[in-house]
């Protein structure tokens, strides 16, 4: 419950407040704060599961407030705390006086039951939640004010918002673990990556996680990010937003992944018979590969989700790329602001379509030693300190063009609930793919969060 301490709500007259048609129950919201002023653990059980803006007549609401500002001040509760706090603020006649306090400390309940009776306001609470952005989605689509996915976007985001703002009941983490040692039996939902040695690190891609995979411009991350769609691709459908290269760049590599035909040739057009002979083959396969790529230009956070959104409606699933993050546009002109926020609306993006979604982002130039570039870290990347705390795994490429041009390191700097470590790989940029060599992962330390 918020200890914060205003009436500005409760000016309303009670007889103006109470319509036939709102959801509400006088008798659930008079027994819950009754039963706050006779029983601590009472006061706890409702506490857990309403806030003050539940109540619905405004009397109760207030009473509500002054209930928690005690609270908060670790103060005790009883009809005559309460009654001299909202006097000492000018509230005591917005409550209903203390005729009224002592009339809900007096009401014949269970006290035992004053949890239920609090899941009743809550429940009609978010009802009350529900009607009010049920009319203001119907107000936006009798105006036709934007696009219809600009109006589905908004729909949702508002409904998050509101029924967020109503409240959830309380759950024990007892019945968290029930489910949890249920499903220790079953097969873990992670999806793998392309690359057996990544797997045994992090585990494969875990639902609802934000996956970045950061490199310096020309060091391959968009090819990271195609070879997974790929992969990701086999076990559903992928929305893929690209706001570098375009649709016919992406479809280049993906032909040069898929059938093994050079770059070079594809870039120039300049196939053998044999080249030629492999377009045809891989054809197919590419058309029917469900990736779904968007490469409009001014993409942002409500686009990359309406294009997730209409990837859905076809199917399953799978996963969301977006190609990089730095680009993707925001408000303000702070750019560490903006990417720190758009690497937290990526994660909610996950956790709302409980997939993973994997970001390329862009390192700072390389600091240079005698030995070549220095490996990077995640201080590393590009004006975005939020994304090391809203990723799960932070995996940095780093390779050494001169002395090792073929080669290059997969580093796992973050990994949220698993091992750090790096993979080499070998790159075979003719064919727009990385793939695995014979190198054991070297295992840094274990972190947990």
């Amino acid at each position: 419950m918020s200890d914060e301490y205003t009436y500005t709500d409760a000016d309303a007259p009670d007889d103006v407040a109470v319509k036939r048609d709102v959801p509400w129950s006088l008798e659930a919201e008079q027994s819950a704060l009754g039963s706050m002023m006779l029983s601590r653990d009472a006061l706890e059980d409702v506490m857990a599961v309403v806030q003050p803006d539940h109540f619905y007549l405004p009397k109760h609401e207030t009473i509500a407030r002054a209930i928690g500002v005690l609270v908060a001040r670790n103060e005790p509760v009883d009809v005559l705390t309460v009654g001299d706090e909202l006097q000492k603020h000018g509230a005591l006649g917005k409550a209903g006086g203390a005729a009224y306090l002592h009339e809900l400390a007096g009401i014949p309940t269970v006290v035992s039951n004053a949890g239920y009776h609090a899941q009743i306001v809550n429940d009609h609470a978010r009802r009350r939640v529900l009607l009010q952005v049920g009319m203001q989605i119907t107000t936006k689509a009798y105006a036709s004010e934007g696009t219809v996915d600009e109006l589905e976007d908004a729909a949702r985001r508002a409904l998050d918002a509101a029924t967020s703002r109503a409240g959830r009941s309380v759950r024990r983490i007892g019945d968290a673990l029930d489910q949890i040692i249920d499903t220790l039996d079953e097969k873990p939902q992670f999806l793998p990556t392309p690359w057996q040695p990544i797997d045994k690190l992090i585990g494969g891609f875990a639902p609802g996680s934000l996956v970045v995979v950061a490199a310096r411009p020309g060091q391959g991350k968009t090819i990271a990010l195609m070879q997974t769609a790929v992969k990701l691709a086999r076990h559903g459908m992928v929305a893929f937003s690209s706001l570098e290269m375009t649709e016919a760049e992406l479809g280049v590599r993906l032909l040069s992944y898929l059938g093994e035909i050079p770059m070079q040739s594809l870039r120039n057009h300049s196939l053998t018979d044999l080249e030629w002979k492999r377009v045809a083959e891989t054809r197919t396969k590419a058309r029917e590969a469900p990736i779904f790529i968007n490469d409009a230009g001014g993409q942002t956070l409500a686009t990359i989700r309406q294009h997730a959104r209409a990837v859905a409606r076809r199917g399953k699933l799978t996963g969301i790329a977006v190609d990089y993050l730095q680009l993707v546009q925001g408000e303000g002109s702070d750019r560490r602001v903006v990417v720190d926020s758009i690497s937290r609306g990526l994660k909610q993006i996950a956790k709302d379509f409980n997939v993973p979604v994997l970001a390329a982002a862009q390192l700072n130039r390389p600091q240079q030693a005698r030995g070549g570039p220095v490996e990077p870290t995640l201080a590393s990347l590009r004006e975005a300190g939020g994304i090391e705390q809203d990723a799960d795994v932070v995996i940095l490429l780093h390779r050494d063009a001169e002395k090792h041009p073929r080669d290059i390191k997969f580093i796992v700097a973050k990994n949220r609930h698993g091992e750090l470590g790096a993979v080499k790989l070998a790159w075979e940029a003719h064919f727009a793919r990385f793939v695995e060599k014979p190198w054991t992962p070297t295992h840094h330390l274990y972190e947990e969060s």
